[in-house]
């Protein structure tokens, strides 16, 4: 559930006659999967990459660049700080969360929406939201490999890629198909190599 808004804040009115493509899809991702807090900026800048680079939200371009960690746009880092100072969200210990002025505002969002915009957004931060930082960046850098650039933390994280992908797998995060795209490998060598590790799969 959305917490209390900092006394004074805008109402729901004055927020949705403001808002851009890319509040509505910061706004909807903290408010989907019963307001379950997004797990730090970092993942937030991730998800909201692939929806937009990889699934072309409402044409909204972000400015990404590969970053230290992957894709970092900074008018994400602004566009949430500016959704916490009008009491959408709140940012307190990394987490970022819908108040309860931002529940409702993106329950008005998302009556405007079709079904499978709402799906893809909720489909999303369930899978990427509740992984490790090293799970999430070995997906991202597998399926964009033009944002590992730069990035200290990319041969870490790709000398585990096998060790993270398989993670994924065993938490039901992707299915076997989803998880053999950031491997490189067919559809049934994941399968016979989840199978050794007793790792029970979704075709």
């Amino acid at each position: 559930m959305g917490t209390d808004a900092p006394h004074g804040h805008g109402c729901a009115e004055r927020v949705l006659a403001t808002c851009e493509p890319l509040h509505r899809l910061v706004i909807l991702l903290a408010a989907s999967n019963g307001g379950e807090p997004i797990r730090g900026r970092a993942k937030l800048q991730k998800i909201v990459f692939m929806l937009t680079e990889g699934e072309g939200w409402e044409d909204s371009p972000c400015g990404y660049d590969a970053g230290e960690y992957g894709p970092h746009s900074d008018i994400v880092d602004e566009e949430t700080g500016y959704l916490e100072d009008v009491g959408i969200l709140c940012g307190g210990g990394g987490d970022i969360a819908a108040t309860r002025l931002g529940m409702e505002v993106a329950g008005r969002i998302a009556s405007g929406e079709d079904r499978p915009t709402l799906d893809m957004i909720y489909e999303y931060k369930e899978v990427f939201n509740g992984l490790t930082t090293g799970e999430l960046l070995a997906y991202v850098y597998s399926a964009y490999p033009d944002m590992a650039t730069g990035s200290p933390a990319y041969d870490r994280t790709m000398s585990n890629k096998e060790r993270h992908v398989m993670s994924m797998l065993k938490k039901g995060k992707v299915s076997l198909g989803r998880a053999a795209e950031p491997l490189g490998r067919p559809v049934g060598d994941v399968m016979r190599l989840a199978g050794r590790m007793r790792i029970q799969t979704l075709r």
